[in-house]
């Protein structure tokens, strides 16, 4: 436990350092993400046993790095109409090598991993006077519902949610995230008006809201998506990077199938009215 926390409480400090960084130069959180695509299309590669197939998974992390680097000047579409491309090629020029079940794995899951967390760009560019929050909301929402779970789970959890998938995961401990996820995120969108903005904006706590709640549900979603995953290939954690939560994958799980959500609610319900 002590290590787990020592852990989350370094994490913590290093994503507000990008925070923080991010208030003079955007461009800290593009390189942040981009690490963390390809970290975690590495991780990937390395549980379903693709990365020796250095063809496809030299070409699949190079992606994932290039990708939210270049989202901001407009020319994502052809970076991955290129990763595409030479993806099909490989296929074709080492069709003894690779089998097409790899390469299937290794394409879709790559494009999963790296367009889903690149989207935190997008949202950021989006909202490019409120960049910092809008990162800091898609990072902290789900690690907040998956806190929230844990504690909740471990005192008051009698009824396994998916005992199969993940024997920890309770009924209880989802209420328990749910609830605590949507008080945090109301309560973060208060802080950040007071603590960077003097309480000059107009803060749409109903998307805040919205965002939680859901949020919470996709966050175990996703966590239960890559255990699956997990399971079939009789992998534990996707790395050791992290000690007490495993790799860079199994803490951003939760991440990649929450922040297409938080980015389609805010196109219409954005989080800062003004």
């Amino acid at each position: 436990m002590l290590k787990r926390i020592m852990s989350a409480g370094m994490l913590i400090i290093f994503i507000a350092a990008v925070a923080l960084l991010s208030l003079k130069l955007t461009l800290f959180i593009d390189l942040f993400i981009s690490v963390i695509c390809a970290a975690s299309v590495f991780e990937f590669c390395k549980a379903v046993k693709t990365l020796d197939i250095f063809q496809i998974s030299l070409i699949s992390i190079a992606y994932a790095f290039i990708l939210p680097l270049t989202l901001t000047y407009g020319i994502g579409m052809i970076v991955s109409c290129v990763y595409t491309t030479l993806m099909l090629a490989m296929l074709i020029f080492f069709h003894e090598k690779i089998s097409f079940k790899d390469f299937a794995y290794t394409f879709s899951m790559t494009l999963i991993i790296t367009v889903s967390l690149s989207l935190v760009v997008l949202m950021t560019n989006m909202h490019s006077d409120y960049s910092t929050m809008y990162f800091i909301l898609s990072i902290a929402i789900p690690w907040l519902a998956d806190v929230g779970a844990y504690f909740t789970g471990v005192f008051f959890g009698k009824h396994k949610l998916c005992p199969k998938i993940s024997p920890k995961k309770t009924i209880e401990g989802a209420v328990g995230g749910i609830l605590f996820c949507t008080l945090c995120s109301i309560v973060l969108g208060f802080l950040f008006n007071i603590a960077f903005y003097s309480n000059s904006l107009d803060i749409n706590y109903l998307s805040l809201a919205i965002i939680g709640i859901v949020g919470s549900l996709l966050s175990i979603l996703g966590d239960l998506s890559f255990s699956v995953i997990k399971r079939s290939y009789f992998v534990k954690d996707y790395g050791d990077v992290i000690p007490g939560h495993g790799g860079i994958l199994d803490r951003f799980d939760s991440v990649i199938c929450f922040v297409p959500f938080m980015y389609i609610v805010t196109m219409y319900l954005p989080v800062v009215i003004r």
